[in-house]
């Protein structure tokens, strides 16, 4: 499976876009690449990759908040 595929079958799970899933696993709830690739199902590698696409990781939200408020 690609990352499509992953994509498109873990949209069909939780009827939610990607980003708004991810937004509620790493940012809402907190969790970590181990435990937010565990809830979706997924392998830990395309979890830690779409976080880092979708800017979810805590050193990019940090970044763009402060580069936000200058």
């Amino acid at each position: 499976m690609n990352y499509d595929h992953f994509k498109k079958a873990i949209e069909l799970n939780f009827n939610k876009s990607l980003e708004e899933i991810l937004y509620e696993v790493c940012v809402i709830e907190k969790m970590n690449a181990v435990q937010g690739s565990k809830k979706l199902g997924i392998a830990k590698e395309v979890f830690i990759k779409w976080r880092h696409n979708y800017r979810f990781e805590d050193k990019q939200q940090l970044f763009d908040k402060s580069i936000y408020y200058l």
